[in-house]
């Protein structure tokens, strides 16, 4: 066999020393990315064990399967619940950690004001004629973020789950090593469980954040199955983690370093001082990490029911979504999910910003921009309904497009914004106003501390542990009220029956 001519073995070296070139580039930028990280982790806070300890009984992906099902999940959780219970009982130190820890032997004043322990699964008894709802939380959260919409649909008769994932409610450093497998299993799991249980009851899915692409993700899965039954007879969908920062998978590029136990702060993007009983204040960058994989599977999945037709047979979906979120990217919600949809049975609803006359001058923000990006879709085969105050009246109007139409339809709403809020937020929409640890209203408990949703405190800067833009941020929906009250009218039009 003759030898290559000269030319092409020039051109090969050529190829190769070009694809050894970038290949270096991108290695030395991803090292140098993470030795980055390692000298800006020296500026944060000491590591407290909840942080660097590990909890061994933790659910994973890979128990999933066999007779495993969300009685033993359950189970496994309560065991998993007294072994950081006693890391805090040995690792608590008054000197070290602030006197409204939530690592307190009696777990902090906040955890006090509300009876039972939200931060487990949990299922509340109901009628299962009249449905069941499984409701899951976000990322960092515990299952309390859906607390108050767990309790509404359950005083309508609803049986409600209410999920854990796995690495959420316990220690920071569950977060450090979960991966989306596992919360996506957890999912699957109480699911199964439901249609086993209540297999002819109506059954909807409830999710928040990253609990709402868990429930499509789930939805995606179970069309390709053929499991249409394991579908909800629609899906609720609040702030939806369906687009994040470009940056986001690049967030566990500091492990290049902290892998082989050198600088291990640089696996937190920040250490917070945990006072929060059912939110970690400190956030481990793996989190950052999962969120972004389970986004790009998920795009994966819609883009190919796009292709094949599937995506007609999702359940009928209704969002509710902030147009101010500083979480996700509420823009990329109309081509990357809502433009995929099909058959006119889905609504999203967007919260506007405050445009009244002493706020619109001062916002940073073109929320119009946003709405066009809905409407000019190449198909919006949904309603579309804006909640907002559009010419600067004090009261709030409801703006709605019908599927395919240019033409809105107004309606006036009783509603208005608070004097000092200007946007609703990620991480407000399933709170209530007056809910014990996230209301708006400064207010006080029986241990004398304010609301962690109504913090305001004044002096200079860089004094205290908590940060400005952590106080001014929304954390109840003055809103509440109405999501619930068009979520309850979803639900009692499917049973052909009104709401109690």
């Amino acid at each position: 066999m003759s030898a290559p001519p000269p030319t092409s073995r020039l051109a090969f070296r050529r190829v190769l020393r070009f694809a050894l070139l970038v290949a270096s580039s991108v290695a030395g930028a991803l090292i140098a990315v993470a030795i980055g990280d390692a000298l800006y982790s020296t500026t944060l806070p000491e590591l407290r064990p909840w942080h660097t300890e590990r909890l061994r009984g933790e659910f994973e992906a890979s128990q999933a399967g066999g007779t495993y099902d969300f009685t033993a999940y359950r189970a496994q959780e309560a065991r998993l619940f007294e072994e950081a219970r006693a890391l805090a009982r040995t690792a608590y130190d008054p000197a070290k950690d602030t006197p409204m820890s939530r690592y307190r032997p009696d777990r902090g004043p906040y955890a006090a004001r509300v009876d039972g322990d939200w931060n487990r699964s949990f299922v509340l008894d109901g009628d299962p004629k009249r449905g069941v709802a499984l409701v899951v939380h976000g990322l960092s959260d515990a299952p309390y973020a859906m607390r108050a919409i767990a309790l509404a649909l359950n005083r309508e008769g609803l049986v409600v789950y209410g999920l854990r994932l796995p690495g959420h409610g316990t220690i920071p450093s569950g977060l450090d090593d979960a991966q989306w497998e596992d919360w996506l299993a957890a999912v699957s799991i109480v699911v199964r469980q439901i249609r086993r249980d209540h297999p002819a009851a109506p059954f909807w899915y409830v999710g928040y954040s990253t609990g709402a692409t868990l429930g499509l993700k789930h939805a995606a899965q179970s069309v390709a199955a053929g499991r249409t039954d394991l579908l909800p007879t629609r899906l609720f969908m609040l702030s939806p983690a369906l687009g994040v920062s470009p940056f986001a998978p690049l967030a566990n590029v500091q492990r290049l370093v902290s892998r082989w136990g050198l600088a291990p702060k640089a696996r937190w993007a920040n250490v917070g001082l945990e006072i929060d009983p059912h939110k970690y204040e400190s956030f481990a960058k793996n989190a950052g990490a999962q969120i972004a994989a389970l986004i790009r599977s998920l795009h994966a999945d819609l883009d190919r029911m796009d292709r094949d037709g599937s995506i007609g047979r999702l359940p009928p979906v209704t969002g509710f979504q902030s147009i101010a979120d500083a979480t996700v990217v509420t823009r990329d919600l109309a081509t990357h999910f809502y433009g995929l949809l099909r058959g006119g049975t889905s609504e999203l609803v967007l919260f506007d910003v405050n445009r009244r006359a002493g706020v619109a001058p001062l916002l940073a923000v073109s929320p119009g921009a946003t709405v066009d990006a809905f409407l000019r879709a190449p198909r919006r085969d949904y309603r579309l309904t804006l909640l907002g105050n559009p010419d600067g009246a004090a009261t709030l109007t409801e703006r709605s497009w019908a599927p395919g139409s240019d033409t809105p339809v107004d309606r006036p709403l009783a509603l208005a914004w608070p004097d000092d809020v200007y946007s609703l937020s990620h991480v407000a929409l399933p709170f209530p106003p007056d809910d014990p640890i996230y209301g708006l209203e400064r207010g006080a408990g029986a241990d004398g501390l304010p609301s962690l949703g109504a913090l305001a405190f004044r002096g200079e800067r860089d004094v205290l542990a908590i940060g400005a833009a952590d106080q001014l941020r929304l954390r109840a929906n003055p809103f509440f009220d109405e999501m619930m009250r068009r979520m309850l009218a979803e639900i009692a039009a499917a049973r052909g029956a009104p709401s109690r």
